[in-house]
């Protein structure tokens, strides 16, 4: 069970991921977590920095599509200039919605990323995607279900360290 809360990579930001190794690996599918991955939970917009981000990923080829559990306002308003296909209520760590984006996909083509190992992480890899772990940018500003996640993730943490299996930098810090 502690296999599904280990990413196969750990960035500081969604700046630090290689779109072109991904593209190598043959990934073709985006799939990003919005609040605290892309911006900040208090950020309405997207950043000029992370239009750029997703514009050279677009250009590259990827499709990017945002699921977030957050709701439809929230979700349709950050997106609503992107271009991008866009997610609400994804119901993450539950497969069920996800399911549905995945269903034109090859798993072996999309990668996730996200910011939570209890939501993001752990949904990736039920599914079997390629998992990149977020740090994530406001931890402050956290919504209480996420707290309560942030909660959960320490103890996740704890049983990963006694393995000795992988955390990032961040999170062995808690």
């Amino acid at each position: 069970m502690l296999k599904h809360f280990v990413a196969d990579e750990y960035v500081k930001s969604v700046f630090e991921v290689d779109l072109h190794k991904l593209k190598q690996q043959g990934k073709k599918v985006i799939l990003t977590d919005l609040d605290n991955t892309l911006v900040g939970t208090n950020v309405a917009l997207p950043t000029p920095e992370i239009i750029t981000f997703l514009n050279q990923a677009k250009e590259l080829g990827f499709e990017v599509i945002i699921v977030s559990n957050n709701n439809h306002e929230r979700v349709s308003t950050f997106a609503k200039d992107l271009s991008i296909v866009a997610h609400h209520k994804s119901l993450k760590p539950l497969t069920i919605k996800l399911r549905r984006v995945l269903k034109n996909h090859q798993k072996s083509e999309v990668v996730m990323m996200g910011d939570q190992l209890m939501t993001d992480v752990l949904v990736s890899k039920r599914l079997g995607l390629y998992t990149i772990l977020v740090e994530p940018i406001v931890l402050s500003a956290d919504e209480s279900s996420t707290k309560f996640n942030r909660k959960l993730e320490r103890y996740v943490v704890s049983q990963l360290k006694k393995r000795n299996l992988p955390i990032p930098t961040y999170l062995d810090k808690q």
